[in-house]
């Protein structure tokens, strides 16, 4: 059913709608001068390029008026020396490539295709093609009575995070790997190729971390505690314990066009009796290195934070990933600091984050959580996050916190669509998009940085994404300005927009503070969430987890108040005493990153694994779970919230 309409209060739209779509109209554009200057330079984490980075963006959020902190951590990173790759029959060379790479240069180069935390080694080995590289592929391989063991696999992209096809690889003795994107997926098969089109060239490599952030994200030097600042003392990991976080074999990405040569080549069977062999090397040492996260305030009158992030680092110029998130949070910062110089003043402060080594694991966003752990839990309302939100000028979906969908619709339907001839606002347009069962906020997985906020600190998060355009550019050297500047984006349209709705919703958040999270809201959608994805617990599980989360959601509707953030939160107070079950800094019971796929929700980890141990481990966990519910009953009883 569709929402009634509500009440304006004094926004950023405050002039009207007109004027809002008029000033994301402005010529030239402000997210086009931002976006050229940030992807003048490659912007990977720990080189020049991503100091460079940081301080662009300092710079423009100091002249937007906001007080600027540069954040610097030191990390452990892989980054490569020296890669090679070769194909042969016999001792016949069908393919060859050589590339070298300088992480010190100044300016930085292109990094050529890697996976970050490959393990650095050579090897020479008969190539088995696997498929995806998922369970289901070697299970159907083992059905063929192939034995994977002592060959270097060749996987495509897609089905789960690349990390894992590593890790699966490693598990059935294979000696390295080697990643590829099909065609057909963003490439030619879906249309045009760069540079007559966005798809993927059948030359360009998607890069990307193979680090196993199913067991914890952010540096695997110190997982659970924050790395510090260069030259500070910390416990670090080392020798064997940190070689068994890491991966143990090579990895390295590969263009379509050798893939698909290499697949002919194994289709054609062995001529002459000889196999067909690839050679890998990767030298790619683990060096301790110099991050920047870029942290910016704009104070306000109360007590609590409302934070926004994005990363800042890319793989190579990342115009798309993440700059089109960045640009769109600087356009927001522009906003509110142009505002706050004419007087106006947030109700709470804002804090906005752009972090730095995302890309080879979430590790700027993680160590800085968890420097900051106690503050964030005592004042933090909510985290959004940005990332590659900018993919098209039309909201049709997001994920989030259940009970931080109230919020976004107060944004939304502030904020107008982009269609003169659609649908007046952004709420209408996600109406629309939804269909009969109207809008509904997906559960966050991992993969960006909302994963320590979430998952490690118990937090509400919000994470957006525009769509309406595409490409194959994700990690390649050609998501660049011009990409964006001829098929993403070439009205500038979307970037304005998402910083107009990015700046409309930290001003929801601020203004609303603790009370921004419905715990009603989030209540009912937890006990639907029992009900339709949990039936695995068994009925009478199911039954009483359901009802407890309706129960609560009543008792709340009833007009209980709530507690302020430092009496216990609603997230909080559901944490996973000790973390999970083998994965200590995963807390979130609720839902976790699934070690099937590294990416998607996996619902009620806790229960899951109880469930697997036996009949005493699931009773005994489900009376935490339904303990920790009534510890929030209790906490919000009418009573206590009588005369507030």
């Amino acid at each position: 059913m569709r929402p009634p309409p509500l009440l304006l209060p004094l926004s950023l739209c405050a002039l009207g709608a007109n004027a809002a779509a008029a000033s994301i109209r402005e010529d030239p554009p402000p997210a086009r001068e931002l976006l050229l200057e940030l992807t003048r330079q490659s912007r990977l984490a720990g080189t020049s390029g991503s100091r460079w980075g940081a301080e662009v963006v300092a710079r423009r959020l100091r002249e937007a008026g906001w007080e600027v902190e540069l954040d610097a951590r030191e990390v452990l990173l892989s980054l490569p020396r020296r890669l090679e790759f070769s194909v042969l029959s016999g001792e016949s060379v069908v393919l060859e490539r050589r590339e070298r790479f300088d992480p010190d240069a100044h300016p930085p180069g292109d990094v050529p295709p890697f996976n970050a935390w490959s393990a650095s080694g050579e090897v020479r080995a008969p190539v088995l093609d696997v498929g995806y590289g998922l369970s289901a592929d070697y299970e159907r391989l083992a059905s063929a009575g192939v034995d994977p063991g002592g060959h270097i696999a060749l996987a495509r992209y897609g089905g789960s995070y690349r990390g894992i096809k590593v890790a699966l690889a490693t598990e059935r003795g294979m000696v390295g790997v080697l990643l590829y994107n099909d065609p057909e997926g963003d490439g030619e098969g879906r249309g045009a190729t760069w540079p007559v089109g966005p798809w993927k060239p059948d030359w360009a490599v998607q890069r990307g971390s193979i680090l196993p952030m199913e067991a914890a994200p952010g540096d695997p030097s110190t997982p659970g505690w924050p790395s510090p600042a260069p030259g500070e003392p910390v416990r670090r990991l080392a020798g064997a314990e940190l070689a068994a976080a890491l991966p143990s074999i090579p990895c390295l990405p590969i263009p379509a066009r050798e893939a698909l040569a290499l697949r002919a080549l194994l289709e054609a069977g062995e001529p002459g009796g000889e196999a067909v062999e690839a050679r890998l090397l990767v030298d790619q040492p683990l060096e301790l290195r110099t991050i920047y996260n870029v942290i910016a305030r704009l104070e306000g009158d109360g007590a609590h934070l409302v934070l926004a992030g994005n990363h800042r680092d890319a793989w190579v110029r990342g115009a798309n990933d993440a700059g089109g998130g960045t640009v769109a949070l600087l356009r927001a910062a522009q906003r509110l600091g142009a505002r706050a110089a004419r007087g106006w003043r947030p109700r709470n402060t804002l804090v906005l984050c752009f972090w730095d080594a995302e890309e080879p694991g979430l590790l700027g966003s993680t160590e800085w959580v968890e420097a900051n752990a106690a503050d964030l839990i005592e004042h933090a309302i909510c985290y959004v996050n940005a990332d590659s939100a900018v993919g098209g000028p039309h909201f049709t979906g997001a994920s989030g916190s259940p009970g931080t969908l109230g919020a976004l619709r107060r944004a939304l339907l502030r904020v107008p669509a982009a269609d003169p001839d659609g649908p007046p606002n952004l709420w209408e347009e996600w109406v629309a998009a939804a269909g009969e069962q109207g809008p509904a906020l997906g559960l966050p997985g991992s993969g960006s940085d909302f994963a320590a906020f979430l998952h490690h600190l118990d937090l509400p998060v919000i994470d957006i994404a525009f769509h309406g355009a595409g490409g194959g550019q994700y990690h390649t050297a050609f998501d660049d300005f011009l990409l964006v500047e001829r098929f993403l984006d070439p009205t500038w349209r979307a970037h304005e927009l998402v910083g107009l709705f990015f700046a409309e919703l930290l001003v929801e958040l601020a203004s609303r503070g603790p009370r921004s999270l419905d715990e009603a809201e989030a209540s009912h959608t937890l006990a639907e969430l029992v009900r339709s994805q949990a039936s695995w617990l068994g009925p009478e599980p199911t039954r009483r987890l359901a009802d407890a989360f309706t129960d609560l959601a009543r008792l709340i509707e009833r007009g209980g108040s709530p507690p302020e953030l430092g009496e216990g939160r609603y997230y909080r107070m559901l944490a996973a005493p000790g973390g999970l079950a083998g994965r200590p800094w995963y807390t979130h019971r609720l839902w976790t990153p699934s070690r099937s796929t590294g990416y998607g929700a996996e619902v009620f980890p806790t229960l899951r694994a109880a469930r697997e141990e036996g009949p005493s481990a699931l009773d005994a966990e489900l009376a935490s779970f339904l303990a920790a519910i009534e510890r929030i009953a209790h906490r919000r009883s009418p009573l206590r919230g009588a005369g507030r």
